[in-house]
Order: C-alpha cells, then sequence, then structure tokens
C-alpha cells in the first residue's frame, strides 16, 4: 500500500506474539493484493476492466458505498477518473475546468486510497480475534486499528507532520486522520490538495486536519476523508447525528490552531504542553 505496517502483540508468549503478528501482516498483504490498482492483476483491476466484484471485494465495494451515501457524496469510492484528471498519483497537474467536469461525471473506476488501509486494518483485526492474544495494536500509514488494548492516540499538528498537537485514548474501533499537509503537490508553484471533493471535482478547502474514531477501520479511513471534505461545521454537526462516531477537527488560524471535537473525544483529548494554550 506504499506506506509502512507496526504491529504489536501481547500474547501469553513469545512465540504466539510472533505467530500472530505474522498472520496480521498476511492479513494486510492479502488485503492489498485484493485492492491495489496499481497492479494490473488484482480484483479490484479486474472490476474496473468489468468483471463482477464477489465475495470479500464485493463486501468491501458494498460498504464503501454506503458510507458515500452516508456522507451524501463527500465520499467517493469511484472517483478514479477525477484522481487521474488531477494526476494525483503521479507529479499532479490542474485540469481545465472541461476536463474536471467530464471526468467528475465518471464514476466507473474504482479508487482503493479511501478505503484500502482501513479494508486491510479490519481484515487483519478480525484475524487477530480468532487467536488467543491478549491484545494488539496495528499501525498502517498513520491509521490505528485496536484490538482488547487501551492505546494513546498521538494527532499532529495540521501544519506540521512532526510535531505532536494532542492524544487522546481508545480502548477499541480504529482512528484516522485526513489532512493534506502530508501529500499536497506544486503544479507551477502552486499547491495541490490531494483531498478531492467529489461533489465539485475540485480540491477540498484547505483549513487544518480531521481526525476520526469509528467503530471499523474501513469506517474510519472513509469518513476521515468524507469529514474533511464536508469542512468542520458540516462535518461536526454529521457526527451529531451519528454517535457512534467520535470527530476532532484541528483548525489552523493566523494566531494558532482551534480544537473543536465532539463531546465523547473533547472529554478524553489531551493537548500537549507546549499547545495547551
Amino acid at each position: 500500500m506504499g506506506t509502512s505496517l507496526t504491529v504489536e502483540i501481547r500474547a501469553h508468549n513469545r512465540a504466539d506474539a510472533i505467530a500472530a503478528s505474522e498472520m496480521a501482516i498476511r492479513a494486510v498483504e492479502t488485503t492489498e493484493t485484493r485492492l491495489s490498482t496499481w497492479t494490473a492483476d488484482s480484483e479490484l483491476s479486474g472490476v474496473n476492466n468489468g468483471t463482477p466484484a464477489a465475495g470479500l471485494l464485493a463486501a468491501e465495494l458494498a460498504a464503501a458505498t454506503e458510507w458515500s451515501h452516508l456522507t451524501a457524496g463527500a465520499f467517493q469510492p469511484r472517483a478514479g477518473a477525477l484522481i487521474q484528471a488531477w494526476d494525483l498519483r503521479g507529479s499532479g497537474r490542474r485540469p481545465s475546468p472541461t476536463e474536471i467536469s467530464t471526468a467528475n461525471a465518471d464514476r466507473s473506476i474504482w479508487e482503493e486510497g479511501g478505503f484500502g488501509k482501513g479494508a486491510g486494518l479490519d481484515q487483519a483485526i478480525q484475524a487477530l480475534a480468532q487467536t488467543e492474544i491478549q491484545s494488539a495494536v496495528l499501525n498502517l500509514g498513520g491509521q490505528i486499528a485496536v484490538l482488547g488494548a487501551t492505546t494513546t492516540i498521538q494527532v499532529s499538528h495540521p501544519l506540521h507532520r512532526d510535531q505532536v498537537y494532542a492524544n487522546f485514548a481508545i480502548e477499541h474501533g480504529s482512528v484516522a486522520t485526513s489532512g493534506n499537509s502530508e501529500r499536497s503537490l506544486t503544479v507551477n508553484g502552486q499547491p495541490i490538495g490531494h483531498l478531492l471533493d467529489p461533489r465539485t471535482g475540485l480540491p477540498a478547502p484547505e483549513f487544518g486536519s480531521v481526525t476520526v474514531w469509528a467503530p471499523s477501520a474501513l469506517a474510519a479511513d472513509c469518513l476521515s476523508t468524507a469529514l474533511f471534505v464536508m469542512g468542520p461545521d458540516v462535518a461536526l454537526e454529521w457526527a451529531q447525528h451519528h454517535p457512534q462516531i467520535e470527530v476532532l477537527v484541528l483548525i489552523t488560524t493566523t494566531t494558532g490552531v482551534q480544537v473543536r471535537a465532539t463531546p465523547k473525544l473533547k472529554q478524553r483529548l489531551h493537548l500537549i504542553p507546549s499547545h495547551s494554550s
């Protein structure tokens, strides 16, 4: 998936921990083989070429589609043509308004970037749940999933990925963060955010970052993108109607960072001392 995976296992003995960690890695690798559109022989590439989805892939695509419906299109797993128009997998480009309109009307190409990590984490957690380990914490490219462990989640400053701005503890589920600080592209001296609004075909307005805590990793993955696209106000309003989802929004301002969160997450939130003001 073009990123790193860290696996922490607590078990009754070293052999069980090693076996479980290898199981988690295989689950993520299998998901990548199934979902990666970087390779022509994956199941998802086959779907993009007209082969019907079946089995686990069909279930994952159905779940991603459901989150698209629940966010009124702020998340769109079939935005492959739009991503190609902006060349987000390459060096970036600025398509013309006609190109944007044409690409945004094309929903024929699935793009796993908004849900693939979550799908992989879910498969790993499900595999580990069948073992006798005590707990597990998985970190796939910054998205965290936990099983049977209380884990502190560190959230970076929206503009400085190497600076931890806040943290909070979770006991279950998964946490994903979306923002443009890490993957923005520059074309002709102007930045292009990698988070596109599939309702307009344009990059979503920059404001900071959104962190989502959800029961499943696929949900957290989809929703961190969708809620960033919605913007802070609409994202937090949306979360009010979905009590199983917790949201943290960090908004950059001329004087610092504004912190907004859903009530349950706000109670758990701790700002790092240098940012507590």
